[in-house]
């Protein structure tokens, strides 16, 4: 198994959901904690316990990931400080739902730089340092959108399907080092995702301790994705890039 004890670990989206419960988990396996999110306030409330509990060194980062560079301006920024990022977990995201004719702009580019742009930023510019000291983890988090385009959330299954592609690229590029790669593929979780989406989960969320747990067996197995679902939705998943687009879209309304 990974040992992730004494190991810095940077996690987006961390003031909730599944960007928190990593940091817990990964602050009982003994790594110390970069934290990043908008909402200072949970960040401090959650490095409060934390270090109470586990002993570690956490420190929190107000940042805005949608703005434009905020990826390698933080990868940057850690990198003039000296800070060595050994774990990297792209957390961060999230997605809209309507016709792509009626979304906003802004909107648009919003979830376009968080989704997508800043997971590249930072893999960019914290990878070189991993590799270079032999030994890192990087987990992105994609979901089963990446595998099926989606009428009314186009924006959101394109994102998730660069997140799955560039992660197996990434996997094949490092897979002769000690740097470990993985792209997680969830179902509905339990978190703020869908009230923010503005839609309802297909069926009963999973609890957010189910992907975190496989995405680190992921890592010790050296798989380049995870699907986290019900076995019919792995099936599913895997089948639906074989059939013809026209059935696909149909089967994802």
């Amino acid at each position: 198994m990974f040992d992730y004890k004494g190991l810095t670990a940077l996690i987006t989206g961390a003031s909730s959901g599944m960007g928190a419960e990593y940091a817990r988990e990964l602050a009982a396996q003994g790594s110390n904690l970069v934290l990043v999110a908008r909402r200072l306030d949970r960040l401090e409330e959650l490095a409060t316990e934390l270090r109470s509990a586990f002993g570690v060194t956490v420190t929190c980062l107000d940042r805005d990931l949608s703005a434009t560079g905020a990826g390698r301006s933080l990868a940057e920024e850690l990198l003039a400080q000296g800070t060595e990022i050994d774990v990297l977990i792209n957390n961060a995201g999230f997605g809209t739902s309507g016709s792509v004719a009626e979304q906003d702009p802004d909107a648009v580019v919003n979830e376009l730089n968080v989704n997508v742009v800043t997971v590249t930023e930072l893999t960019t510019g914290l990878l070189p340092g991993m590799l270079k000291r032999d030994r890192g983890v990087i987990i992105n988090m994609a979901s089963l959108a990446a595998f099926q385009a989606r009428a009314n959330h186009a924006l959101y299954s394109a994102t998730k399907a660069y997140v799955l592609s560039f992660t197996e690229a990434l996997w094949g590029e490092t897979i002769g080092t000690n740097v470990r790669v993985t792209a997680v593929c969830p179902g509905p979780i339990a978190t703020e995702f869908f009230s923010v989406a503005g839609t309802t989960p297909p069926g009963k969320p999973m609890e957010v301790s189910v992907p975190i747990k496989a995405a680190l067996a992921a890592i010790d197995a050296r798989k380049p994705f995870v699907i986290v679902a019900k076995p019919g939705m792995r099936i599913a998943s895997k089948l639906i890039r074989m059939l013809p687009a026209r059935v696909a879209l149909k089967l994802g309304k």
